[in-house]
C-alpha cells in the first residue's frame, strides 16, 4: 500500500505544471554593450548633418558629415564631434586630438586626487619616551606635511602598570598637539576609553596637484601615435601575408 501511495504522489508531482524561472539576461546584455562615446570621431559620428567649427571659433553653415569626411585626410587628421546638441564638429590632427585626450585624463586624475584623503593610525603608549617618542612624533608630523592626510594617534596603557592620571593624560595629548602645530590641527574631539586615548589630526598642508606640462603631454601623445602606427603597420603586414599565402600556386 505504501508503495502505491508513493507511486501516486510521484505521478501527481510530475503532472503538475512546473514553474519556469525566467533568466533576466537584459542586464548582462546591457553590461556587455560598449558604451557610446560622448564625443565620437569620423564615421562613429551618428549625426548626418553637422556644423564645422574652425580653430578660431568660426562656425560654418550646416552640411553633410560625409562631405566633410571626404575632404579630410583621415590618415593624418580626424573629425571629432565637440557638441552633440547642436551637432558641431572640429578637425584636429591626430597629434592634437591625442594631446587633448591626455590633458583631459590628467585633469580628471587631479580632480580625483583633490577629493582623496588618506587615513592613517599611529600607536604609542603612555610611557613612550626619549628617542622612541621623538621618532614616532616626527613620523606623524612627516605624514601630515605630505598633505591630504588624517592621522589618528592612540595612547595605550601598559599591562601591570598604573595609568597616568586624567590630568597627566591631557598634558601628554596637549604636548603631541603642540608638536603638530603648523602642519596639522585636531579635527574631532579627543576620546578616552578604558585608559586609551585617541587624538585625531588633519593635515593643514595644501598638497599641490601638478598637471603635466605641454611638452610632457606632447611627448606622451607622440609615443601613443607612434605605437598606433606600428600596430596598424603590423596588422597590414599580417593581412598581406595572409592574402599572399592564400593565393593560387603555380604548377
Amino acid at each position: 500500500m505504501s508503495t502505491f501511495l508513493a507511486f501516486r504522489s510521484a505521478a501527481v508531482s510530475l503532472s503538475r505544471p512546473r514553474r519556469i524561472l525566467k533568466l533576466n539576461v537584459l542586464p548582462l546584455l546591457v553590461r556587455g554593450m560598449k558604451e557610446k562615446r560622448k564625443y565620437p570621431k569620423n564615421h562613429q559620428i551618428e549625426q548626418e548633418i553637422v556644423q564645422l567649427k574652425d580653430k578660431d571659433g568660426t562656425l560654418h553653415h550646416a552640411q553633410k558629415l560625409s562631405k566633410i569626411l571626404e575632404d579630410v585626410d583621415l590618415s593624418t587628421h580626424i573629425v571629432r564631434l565637440v557638441s552633440p546638441h547642436p551637432p558641431i564638429v572640429q578637425i584636429f590632427s591626430i597629434m592634437e586630438d591625442k594631446m587633448k585626450q591626455l590633458e583631459h585624463k590628467a585633469t580628471k586624475k587631479v580632480e580625483r586626487q583633490k577629493r582623496h584623503i588618506v587615513n592613517k593610525e599611529a600607536q604609542l603608549s603612555w610611557f613612550t619616551a626619549g628617542q622612541d617618542l621623538e621618532h614616532k612624533l616626527s613620523k606623524i608630523r612627516e605624514d601630515l606635511e605630505k598633505g591630504d592626510v588624517r592621522v589618528d594617534v592612540f595612547f595605550n596603557p601598559k599591562a601591570k602598570v598604573r595609568n597616568p592620571t586624567p590630568l597627566e593624560m591631557t598634558e601628554q595629548l596637549d604636548e603631541a598637539a603642540k608638536r603638530m602645530e603648523g602642519v596639522g590641527v585636531e579635527w574631532r574631539e579627543r576620546e578616552f576609553t578604558r585608559g586609551i586615548a585617541r587624538i585625531s589630526f588633519q593635515s593643514t598642508v595644501k598638497k599641490e596637484k601638478l598637471l603635466p606640462t605641454e611638452e610632457e603631454v606632447r611627448k606622451l601623445a607622440q609615443e601613443e601615435v607612434e605605437r598606433r602606427k606600428k600596430q596598424a603597420l603590423r596588422k597590414k603586414q599580417k593581412e598581406e601575408e595572409k592574402l599572399g599565402s592564400g593565393g593560387p600556386t603555380s604548377t
